[in-house]
């Protein structure tokens, strides 16, 4: 038996304050009690309709699921996420987290064509290989520069401590240098006395044909 409106409100505020439970009928059983949300759920996805037999736990009568939720109540009907499909949690369990995408990057290991292609397995495994090579060789590198300095110190040591060709051949061109320089130092002074010489024999002779003597020099 129906009963009227009024009734559905007042029961409706004698449960206020509390979750109230249902009984829904499909056919001629009664299902198991189902909560405030659970029936407002199969109302919303439309697996129930307003005018479906249902009626409080504990009460005898029966009565519409409208008369407790009607159209316009305000009810707010909390609605559950689908669970992804199996191609969605592949695409998840595939993605790479935006920290590792930037160090793919970042070490050249993929551009914007083949990022996608790596999982986060695969993604984390090259970037440890990668900065692991990067080290080698950075300790490498440092080994090479100190032993080059330590070699280069070595050989200026043992070349200023030591007689050695290219010291000796520096020398011998140094004391080649000097000695040409004073026999071209002496040359020119010879040269210096002929030309005096000469020139004094020429005024000489010119004088005693009967020319006036030149004004000397300066």
């Amino acid at each position: 038996m129906r009963t009227p409106a009024g009734t559905a409100n007042i029961s409706s505020r004698t449960h206020a304050g509390k979750m109230r439970t249902f009984h829904l009928r499909k056919g001629a059983e009664a299902s198991a009690p189902l909560d405030e949300d659970e029936v407002a759920g199969l109302l919303a996805s439309g697996e129930l309709k307003p005018g479906d037999p249902c009626r409080l736990v504990g009460e005898d009568g029966w009565r519409t699921v409208g008369d407790f939720f009607p159209a316009g109540s305000g009810l707010k009907v909390r609605k559950t996420k689908a669970p992804p499909s199996a191609a969605e949690q592949q695409s998840a369990a595939n993605r790479i987290d935006d920290a590792t995408r930037r160090r793919l990057l970042f070490y050249g290991l993929a551009d914007a064509v083949t990022l996608d292609r790596f999982t986060q397995a695969q993604a984390e495994a090259a970037i440890v290989r990668r900065e692991r090579q990067l080290r080698r060789e950075w300790i490498a590198h440092r080994a090479a520069q100190a032993f080059a300095f330590v070699a280069a110190l070595a050989l200026g040591a043992w070349l200023g401590s030591t007689v050695n060709p290219l010291s000796l051949r520096l020398e011998r061109s140094a004391a080649l240098l000097q000695k040409q320089d004073g026999d071209a130092k002496a040359n020119y002074a010879v040269l210096r006395s002929v030309l005096r010489d000469r020139a004094y024999l020429l005024e000489r002779e010119r004088q005693e044909r009967g020319f006036s003597p030149r004004p000397a020099g300066k």
